[in-house]
């Protein structure tokens, strides 16, 4: 049995009427790391709340356990269900330590703590988030990413069955994101807990998911491995969301990296102009225009590759991709 499943759940905003979920079944096995994806405005967020019980479907259903989310009480979907979101509520005034018990009397405060069982929880939780050291300091003392690792304690003093993670590190800059993203993984390695999130960042969901869904406008495209959505894209809105693409003929669909550049006309090539070359550490993004529409065309080539070809901008060259997905037939959900 799936620990945590959406069956075809809808869901439509008020007062506008617009359907934010539109279907979107998702089913989590216990100890896996699933990564919900999409543009802005997708319906991610709305999906993440329907599955923590938050929001309620006007149609479908979301189950923990086999067990309608509707049928559990505020209190036990709380103890159940770990909702972390992008800004964390709690006051700046509370000291990490304060922070962490909180997880432990959902909804309620302080003062529901049961025993010394919930400080002896809270303080294990602190420490497998490597955040001990932060205990008895104000969370106003605290940097972005140490706040986030408090929050993790709180959201996991619970002890829930699934922790969900609405946008973990989207208000944190570029570096803290990197380290967190390593410590994420490693955390979840260690500990095996259950967990969903959330996240418009490709690179955060290939690298810490063990199953990706691509959302857009409500529905999910594909559910897969990383290395399935992005290799064996099944749509073109996917294959152009993960990553930077070039589109031949208006339905062949090919990444930078799998183009190649040459002097002479060979088969199966177009004409191109080269109007820029921007190095990219030992790789170089090669900027064309196509002579035949005028398309933009990507190219990535090694830094080897580029002087052997001594092409600058300005140059007429001829580009031909060595691989080539046709989705011919494919509704393009843009």
């Amino acid at each position: 049995m799936m620990l945590l499943e959406a069956r075809e759940p809808r869901y439509r905003h008020h007062p506008d009427g617009q359907e934010a979920v539109a279907g979107a079944s998702i089913a989590i096995s216990p100890g896996e790391v699933v990564g919900v994806i999409g543009p802005n405005a997708a319906g991610k967020s709305t999906l993440a709340r329907l599955c923590c019980g938050l929001l309620v479907p006007q149609q479908g259903t979301v189950t923990l356990q086999g067990i309608p989310m509707a049928k559990l009480s505020r209190r036990e979907r709380a103890r159940r269900v770990a909702f972390l979101p992008q800004h964390p509520p709690h006051d700046l005034s509370f000291t990490a330590r304060e922070v962490a018990l909180m997880g432990r009397a959902p909804h309620l405060g302080l003062w529901a703590l049961e025993g010394p069982g919930d400080f002896e929880r809270a303080r294990e939780c602190l420490r497998e988030m490597d955040g001990l050291d932060l205990a008895d300091r104000p969370v106003s003392q605290l940097s972005g990413g140490e706040r986030q690792r408090v929050a993790l304690a709180r959201a996991l003093a619970v002890e829930p069955r699934v922790l969900l993670l609405d946008e973990p590190l989207g208000a944190l800059d570029a570096q803290v994101r990197r380290d967190l993203r390593r410590w994420l993984r490693e955390i979840h390695d260690r500990t095996g807990h259950t967990t969903l999130f959330v996240t418009h960042d490709q690179e955060e969901a290939l690298e810490l998911a063990d199953r990706v869904a691509i959302f857009n406008r409500g529905r999910i495209e594909q559910v897969g491995t990383p290395d399935e959505v992005y290799q064996h894209p099944a749509t073109p809105f996917v294959y152009e969301f993960l990553g930077d693409v070039n589109v031949f003929h208006g339905r062949g669909y090919a990444r930078p990296y799998e183009v190649e550049l040459f002097r002479e006309a060979v088969q199966a090539s177009v004409a191109a102009t080269v109007e820029h070359v921007a190095p990219r550490g030992p790789t170089v993004r090669v900027e064309l225009r196509a002579a035949d529409g005028g398309a933009t065309i990507e190219a990535d080539l090694s830094r080897e590759a580029l002087q052997a070809l001594g092409v600058v901008a300005g140059d007429r060259v001829f580009v031909r991709p060595n691989r080539l997905r046709d989705f011919a037939g494919t509704k393009h959900a843009a």
